[in-house]
């Protein structure tokens, strides 16, 4: 009877979407750290200052505050991992440079917004963070399929850190990897209205990504989806019917902070300290 139920289910268009929205059994229990303090995004930065963003000094000083931290991993030529958010080095450094076509050696001959900070490591962000406070890992890949690498490296830095972390991302490929070689991580999926945003996704991709239709797939943790676009019906069955951790991110004032506090478990923020 459960079988035949099942089946009829998936013949309908409404029941086909929210089997595939279905993120699978929780884990939100183990979310709980992350719901206790509020998190910084890049850490607690300001690019005009000494402490610039996915710095070892934001993280310092987001620790201080007792603020948890999300930051951003991408791997370089050499397949070293390093805390960087764009894929090339026009904003922060002033370099016509790629990310992923430049060694570690390289990326660190240059100052992170005119300070006296570099692209750290990910080994040596970590080792700053210490297990202080909870960290979010967003893993970016400028290639939609040539993630694995990324992936395996990343985990390795992991598997022996003594803090709690989670990892995130947009590609559903990488958080599929984590759920099929680290299972035991914490995992989300990343997403926004991508058909509001600047996207270079063919229609069907931004349908299935802003309504989060690789949950069967990806099995997340929670979904940290942008808080402008919090009433999203996919992201409202997520957190309303299926009871999903839901992260919103990224909240830049106190009115914004108001707003995501009554929906979002957990809260990313930059811009201003709450």
């Amino acid at each position: 009877m459960n079988s035949l139920y099942i089946l009829l289910l998936l013949l309908t268009p409404v029941g086909l979407y929210l089997v595939l929205l279905y993120p699978g059994k929780s884990r939100k229990e183990r979310l709980i750290p992350f719901q206790t303090s509020y998190i910084a995004h890049r850490g607690v930065y300001d690019n005009a200052a000494a402490a610039p963003e996915n710095s070892l000094s934001a993280f310092k000083k987001a620790v201080d505050a007792g603020y948890g931290i999300e930051l951003d991993v991408q791997l370089t030529r050499d397949k070293e991992v390093v805390v960087f958010h764009d894929f090339d080095l026009k904003r922060a450094c002033g370099a016509d440079v790629k990310t992923a076509d430049s060694s570690l050696e390289l990326l660190q001959t240059h100052r992170l917004f005119l300070s006296e900070e570099r692209i750290p490591s990910f080994e040596k962000a970590l080792g700053q963070i210490r297990g202080q406070v909870p960290v979010i890992v967003e893993l970016k890949s400028d290639s939609v399929s040539d993630y694995h690498d990324l992936c395996e490296k990343t985990a390795g830095c992991l598997d022996s850190y003594e803090g709690v972390f989670c990892i995130e991302s947009f590609n559903p490929m990488i958080v599929q990897w984590f759920r099929r070689n680290r299972p035991e991580f914490l995992r989300g999926n990343l997403s926004t209205n991508f058909f509001k945003e600047a996207a270079p996704l063919s229609w069907s991709k931004k349908f299935i990504l802003t309504n989060c239709l690789t949950n069967f797939f990806t099995r997340p943790d929670f979904l940290a989806y942008d808080i402008r676009y919090r009433n999203q019906l996919s992201n409202q069955i997520c957190a309303r019917l299926y009871h999903i951790c839901s992260v919103g991110w990224t909240v830049k004032n106190e009115e914004e902070l108001e707003i995501a506090g009554s929906f979002f478990d957990v809260v990313i923020f930059d811009s201003f300290l709450p």
